[in-house]
């Protein structure tokens, strides 16, 4: 999908390729729902587009040796040609769920360069407690600082409450919540633009 005009003008910022995933299964999810409350706050000249990371098998060497399956070459090709990615995590149990974790490996495998090699990245997430996912997202930040990503360090989304922050069909219903995302969205842009 893209939001926005479809090239910027001679005078205005170039245009970015979003790529966003939320790393979660269950149909009605906050971090899904904080997810497309996002893609639809994006600036002016940003194509969007966005990935089921449950679509890609768990990584295997043995299935990796004899060929990436074709979701696994899918989503690579689509980390290179992203501008800027978008992860959207929940917290199980003080991590990452598995389905993005096992998104981040097979991005980080070869050919080389990996995936995530100097892709700049934002992290977002959101939960019923009160932790706004702070752990998961450090976890996250962690393993994409190892595979040589730019992650952007500011600002964070770290949304806690989100049953009172989305209404009965999911859709974003705080205004001050709404602010923060724009702003948040605002900056992702300027971050990748940074390594365009």
């Amino acid at each position: 999908m893209t939001h926005g005009t479809d090239s910027a003008s001679d005078s205005g910022p170039a245009p970015l390729s979003l790529l966003a995933m939320a790393g979660s299964c269950r149909r009605r999810s906050f971090n899904r729902a904080l997810l497309r409350a996002a893609m639809s706050r994006v600036p002016e000249g940003v194509e969007v587009r966005d990935f089921d990371p449950s679509r890609l098998p768990f990584y295997d060497g043995d299935v990796e040796a004899a060929g990436d399956p074709g979701e696994v070459a899918e989503f690579k090709a689509a980390i290179h040609a992203a501008d800027l990615v978008l992860l959207v995590t929940p917290e199980y149990n003080g991590g990452l769920p598995a389905v993005l974790k096992n998104a981040v490996d097979w991005g980080s495998r070869p050919p080389r360069p990996q995936a995530w090699d100097g892709k700049p990245v934002a992290i977002m997430g959101a939960t019923p407690g009160r932790l706004g996912t702070a752990l998961a997202q450090r976890s996250l930040r962690e393993s994409l600082a190892g595979l040589n990503a730019h992650v952007m360090p500011q600002p964070r989304v770290l949304l806690s409450g989100a049953s009172a922050v989305f209404d009965d069909d999911l859709e974003l219903a705080d205004e001050a919540t709404g602010k923060h995302l724009d702003r948040f969205m605002s900056a992702a842009a300027e971050w990748a633009r940074r390594f365009q």
